[in-house]
This record gives C-alpha cells, structure tokens and sequence, in this order.
C-alpha cells in the first residue's frame, strides 16, 4: 500500500488534464530502477457504484458470490473487484435471452451476431446504458456472474530512485468524456482524479520491472529519447539518473504534444537540463501550435543526418508512447534516415534498424503501449 503524498496537473488551461503523482514507498521494502513501469489496483467511482446498485433495483448489502472468496456485498464487489464502467459481451447475450420476442431481440441479435458492431455499441456504453435500454429483471448474482475482473494498469516511473529515494512519481493523462448526457471517466485515472486525497489515500501498487528498456550502463553512451505525451515519462527518470550517476554521454530529447503554452510537461525542468548543459538538444514538436500539423516522426525526419551520425557514433534510441501510430511512424522514419543518410537500399535499411540496431547491438529499445 503506496501512500499519495503529492498530486497536481501539469496541463493548465489545455482543456485536458494531465497529472503529475507522487507516492511514497518508505518502509515498503520496494525498489525500483528508472525504466521501471508500477502497476496499479483502481477502484471503481463511488458515484457509478451506487447508481448501477440503483439501476439494478438491489440493495448495496445485497449478498453475492464472486467466485474465489466468501460472499460478499453487492457494493463491495462493483467497488473493487468488477469492471463496471464498460459494458462486456457476456450481460448483452444475457440480456437478449431475456428479451421476449419483438423487434428488441432481433435489434440486439444482429449486434451480437457482427463483432464490429458489437465493439462498436459496448465501446460507448457502461451496464446503466443498456439497463436504460432494454428493461429486463436482472439479479445482483445473474449481475456478478456477467462482469470481468479488474485488472491492474501499468504506467511508466517517472522518477530515478536516485532523485526522489522512497518516492514513484506518475505522469498520467486522465480520460474524461461525456456520453449518453452522464460524465464518464476511465476506470484507473478516474480514481487517481477523484478517489484520492493526498497525504491520506493509499492505493496497492506493484513494480513491473523491466528487462531491456533501460539506459545503457557505460555512462558516456550517448542516448536519443523519443517521448510524446506521457511518453515522456521514463526520460524524465532517465534524465534524473544521468545527472546523478555523472554519465559523460550526450542526451537528446524529442517531445510533442498539442500546444507548448499548457502541455509542454515539466518544462522547466528540460530547460534547467540544457542550462547546465545535462540535456545536450531539446527538439519539440506541438501539433496544433501552427497551421500544419507537426509530429515528433516529422521533427526526426528533419534532424535525420545528426540522429545518423550520433547513431554511427554508438547512440542508443529510445521511444516511450502509442504504439498504434506515434510508434510506428517513428520506426518509418527511422528506416528512411537509414536509407537516406546511411545509403542503403530498402531492404538493407530495415534490416539494420529491425535486426542489427533492435537485436543485436540492443541499442533500439521501445516501450510502447
């Protein structure tokens, strides 16, 4: 049980929130090295537990079995065991068997029966929204046995063991979105914005260490760290253990995000690090700061001879963020520095980034989600 001793947003006037956590782990017996991610045991929102009691017509001390304890309440297993704020296959198929027949049963059959459509429908809607739709006497038992269990959320240390002793600090973007006219919030952050109080709350919490993503134990290799968004997390970690640990090598820092005025994370601090001459290149890249959109793959691009040079010089390249598209456009890029400043054909540049820089030589390492 990690105590939060500190919680302020790092996003100001942006229009979405950004937060920075500090948990305290003196006395815990855990350590963690920079690179590390901590998993995290949410809770559900009060608010939302209580209104799906309602919704249910049950009662919060209603008795119900959850399969591996004794039984327990109602309340306390949508508090902390269920997932509640996204609905599962499992209820809708519940729901339709007890649908009498009509044209509600074969609107939900067709959705059942097309798994795009069905995706699409349970992404928007949490238990009370189809419990508005479709009116069918469910028990909290036949309620329980639907739900899947909470599973614990991993998020990148953003701090060095070495700067902040007995201390995890978090940078997390909070989801937050207003849908059927109710407020919702993702299930881990919407407890760490709402359900915390500092100095008083304590949450479970684990380290997840890692293997490979780690800064490379010859202090004077030079590092490049790609970290839009949160991603910026780790660097943040690695920055604090560079200084701490007097690594010579150099460091090279690309960050995007929406606009430098709010979101330009721990600003101060990457400026203090090019003051003292610690952070060697500062390269940022926000998006909706000039009329064309302008990403950190863009911003590579751009700087791709010196990124070559420093990567022929035995740099290691580091990226920490969406795996879906940031990722996967940096990797593009990266193969087309190779092409282009390295002289190589196609397949000759994705084999050296894929195989030589990534596999081999470990100096291509990623820790995307």
């Amino acid at each position: 049980m990690a105590k939060v001793v500190d919680s302020y947003t790092i996003s100001e006037g942006s229009g979405k929130e950004t937060n920075h956590y500090v948990f305290s782990i003196k006395g815990s017996g855990i350590r963690y090295k920079s690179g590390d991610a901590m998993g995290l045991f949410p809770k559900n929102n009060e608010q939302l537990v209580k209104d799906t009691i309602v919704k249910l017509r049950a009662k919060r001390n209603d008795l119900v079995s959850t399969g591996d304890v004794d039984e327990t309440t109602l309340e306390n297993a949508l508090m902390h065991r269920f997932v509640i704020h996204r609905a599962g296959r499992k209820f809708l198929a519940m729901v339709h068997e007890k649908l009498g027949k009509g044209k509600p049963k074969r609107e939900l059959e067709a959705i059942l029966n097309d798994s795009h459509e069905l995706e699409k429908y349970l992404f928007v809607r949490d238990y009370i929204d189809i419990m508005n739709e479709y009116k069918v006497k469910i028990s909290p038992q036949e309620f329980i046995d639907t739900l899947s269990p909470i599973a614990p959320r991993l998020y990148s240390i953003s701090s060095s063991p070495k700067a902040h002793l007995g201390e995890i600090h978090l940078t997390v973007a909070i989801v937050k979105y207003n849908n059927f006219e109710r407020d919702r919030f993702g299930l881990a952050t919407g407890d760490l914005a709402k359900g915390i109080s500092v100095n008083e709350t304590e949450v479970p919490i684990y380290i997840q260490p890692t293997r490979d993503f780690v800064i490379p134990s010859d202090g004077s290799k030079d590092i490049i760290m790609v970290g839009p968004g949160t991603g910026i997390a780790p660097f943040r970690a690695f920055m604090e253990e560079r200084v701490n640990t007097g690594a010579t090598g150099k460091n090279w820092l690309f960050f995007g995000e929406v606009h430098e005025e709010s979101t330009f994370f721990y600003k101060d601090e990457w400026f203090e690090y090019m003051k003292n001459g610690h952070l060697t290149k500062l390269t940022t890249a926000f998006s909706r700061d000039q009329k064309e959109k302008i990403y950190v793959q863009n911003r590579i691009t751009n700087n791709g001879k010196e990124i070559w040079d420093w990567l022929q010089n035995g740099a290691y390249f580091f990226i920490c963020g969406d795996k879906q598209y940031m990722a996967k456009d940096v990797h593009k890029a990266l193969i087309n520095i190779a092409e282009e400043h390295g002289k190589m054909k196609k397949e000759e540049a994705e084999h050296y980034i894929n195989q030589t820089l990534m596999k081999e030589e470990h100096r291509y390492l990623r820790d995307v989600y």
